[in-house]
């Protein structure tokens, strides 16, 4: 799931899309991407809920991310999720996603 989600990070960042275009070509990779934002963030359902880790020591700050439970700000983007639901900012650092990937993604 990481490699799937570190592959859509990569779409997002390949060029400045229209939040629609984006969608289209992510839904490609996975079809449960759920939401492409105007900023170009994306939303996917994942098979099984996301484990609730405290990201303080990735350096991000908790922020309010409506309707999210848990959300987390870096110096660039942010990462969001409730349940089976993930949000990742295209601003990230990539590998400071993939660490947080590893963190969070629940075990196969």
């Amino acid at each position: 799931m990481k490699e799937l989600i570190l592959k859509l990070y990569d779409k997002a960042n390949e060029r400045d899309w229209k939040p629609w275009d984006l969608q289209t070509e992510m839904r490609k990779i996975y079809e449960n991407v759920i939401a492409v934002g105007d900023d170009l963030s994306f939303t996917v359902k994942l098979e099984n809920d996301v484990k609730t880790v405290n990201l303080e020591s990735f350096g991000a700050n908790k922020v309010k991310l409506h309707p999210f439970k848990t959300a987390w700000r870096f110096e660039k983007g942010f990462i969001a999720y409730e349940g089976k639901f993930l949000r990742i900012s295209r601003e990230i650092d990539k590998k400071l996603l993939s660490k947080i990937l590893d963190a969070i993604l629940p075990g196969d």
